[in-house]
């Protein structure tokens, strides 16, 4: 075996931290109220599994930090929403939470400096989420895949490891910045002080802003299904792996066993995130239809076209529905050359930088009047794409305003269908570069567009600032005096209990 996978081995527990599952049930009223409003505010963000948690978190830091920088009192705090909300278990806050979070809360809510506040709090929440998380094997796979990853990025840069990881770190792990800031902090030690953690916060937005980040996120996506199949091998058997990688008909077997238990999780992964955007598509297509369309229609146009009306409302979900529903998974070829893929990175290693599939400096010193000519043809293409979206609809009797409803949530459709698509790419390796077909050509502009729009609706999501600002702060602490009181009328029954 090699250094860096002997190096891993080395480091990982074999399930050793795998705890037994508190046989804690408590459904009170209170743990009720405080878990159906975490679901209600969790559906207004699209997050990974793994990223929830974290974000609740930082949710209740913000606010208590707003009110105070006592550690003891926001850790006591923290610890019984999350209790509530069944983030944590009681045995998990006296089993050392308790008395660990204070410490760390210290060292954030004392930071006076050119961070802003709100990222102290996100940094402050990715190191509660690690110390709630007992899986450490998960960042050991990470930093071997940042080992495997660089071996094959032959950029000139001199904050090249930075980016790599950066990029591996988003990619591979699925951590978001605030993790990721956390990551890099930790690279300076234990021991943080405010110089560390300024200098920190300025790698990572250097990191974020460097202008080959988006060319590594790419090319780590292209390069991480046999890492994936790597890691998911060792978490289905843990006791094994071991052994398995000690022969390649052992790692296969352990290896197809893994990825054919993944591929059924993925498949209903795919099939609920599927039916959970027709739904949320069909419910705000509604609301924006009844509460902006026909109104501005009557008002603008004293008439209501129906069929433009009906197709607003029906294309949407069944759109959404068509291309959900046609995202496949590997062939039984594809899954055949994953696992050789992943046993080949196990055993050769060191070869990985001398493969064709290298990414080098971009070729922008290259570019003269043939990229010029692409650039304005790529900008004619794109800005014909829509006109004759736009052209179409005019001819079926659509008005200006219908189109331009139509267009956006065409856009948003197809960026959701895109990023629901991924999931199934986690296992989907090819050797060689497929060209994109027809279909993908003619959506190029319409994702372009739809990723521009997601990302200005995430900032301006005004039902969660509703839920954080206005509605959490009442809430909770009608749920604290309800949980106080509970507690006080269970030490009543207690009292009147005749021995």
């Amino acid at each position: 075996m090699n250094r860096p996978l002997l190096a891993l081995l080395s480091r990982l527990s074999y399930g050793g931290y795998i705890q037994e599952e508190s046989s804690e049930n408590s459904h009170g009223f209170v743990e009720t109220l405080a878990r159906v409003y975490e679901r209600a505010r969790n559906a207004l963000e699209y997050r990974a599994d793994n990223l929830v948690r974290r974000a609740a978190v930082e949710r209740i830091l913000k606010r208590m930090m707003l009110m105070t920088k006592d550690p003891d009192k926001i850790s006591g705090h923290l610890l019984t929403e999350l209790r509530w909300a069944k983030y944590i278990t009681s045995e998990e806050v006296k089993n050392g939470f308790k008395s660990k979070l204070p410490k760390i809360l210290e060292k954030y809510t004392s930071y006076e400096g050119v961070v802003p506040s709100d990222w102290v709090a996100k940094i402050a929440s990715a190191e509660i989420e690690e110390l709630f998380n007992l899986n450490t094997d998960y960042k050991q796979f990470t930093f071997f895949a940042f080992q495997v990853i660089r071996q094959k990025v032959k950029i000139t840069d001199d904050n090249l490891d930075l980016i790599t990881y950066f990029a591996v770190d988003k990619v591979y792990a699925e951590s978001d910045n605030e993790q990721i800031a956390y990551h890099i902090l930790k690279l300076a030690g234990e021991n943080i002080s405010k110089e560390k953690f300024e200098e920190a916060w300025r790698l990572f937005n250097l990191a974020k802003s460097h202008k080959e980040t988006s060319r590594l996120n790419k090319f780590v996506r292209r390069q991480m299904p046999p890492l994936v199949l790597l890691r998911d091998t060792y978490f289905y058997s843990p006791a094994t792996f071991r052994r398995a990688l000690g022969n390649k008909e052992g790692f296969e077997k352990e290896a197809r066993a893994a990825l054919e238990t993944q591929l059924k999780l993925m498949s209903k992964k795919i099939s609920t995130a599927g039916v959970r955007s027709v739904i949320y598509v069909f419910l705000t297509k509604m609301i924006l239809a009844f509460g902006l369309e026909v109104p501005f229609e009557i008002f603008w146009y004293d008439k209501l076209n129906t069929l433009p009306l009906v197709l607003n409302l029906a294309f949407p979900p069944i759109l959404m529905w068509i291309t959900t529903s046609q995202i496949g998974l590997p062939s039984k070829k594809e899954q055949a050359a994953l696992i050789q893929r992943s046993w080949y990175i196990t055993e050769n290693f060191e070869s990985l930088g001398r493969e064709e599939d290298v990414i080098g400096d971009s070729v922008e010193e290259r570019r003269g009047i043939l990229w010029g000519i692409f650039t304005f043809l790529y900008a004619a293409f794109f800005v014909g794409v829509f006109w004759a979206i736009y052209y179409f609809l005019g001819k079926i009797g659509y008005t200006f305003f219908s189109k331009v409803i139509f267009i956006f949530f065409l856009t948003i459709i197809a960026f959701f269908a895109y990023r629901i698509s991924q999931i199934a790419k986690v296992y989907s390796w090819k050797d060689a570069k497929q060209s994109p077909s027809f279909m993908e050509i003619i959506s190029l502009p319409i994702l372009a567009i739809g990723s521009r729009l997601s990302q200005g609706l995430s900032h301006l999501n005004f039902l969660a600032f509703a839920f954080d600002f206005i509605l959490e702060a009442p809430f909770k602490i009608i749920l604290r005096f309800v949980d106080d009181w509970v507690q006080f009328l269970s030490l009543k029954r207690e009292e009147q209990i005749i021995e």
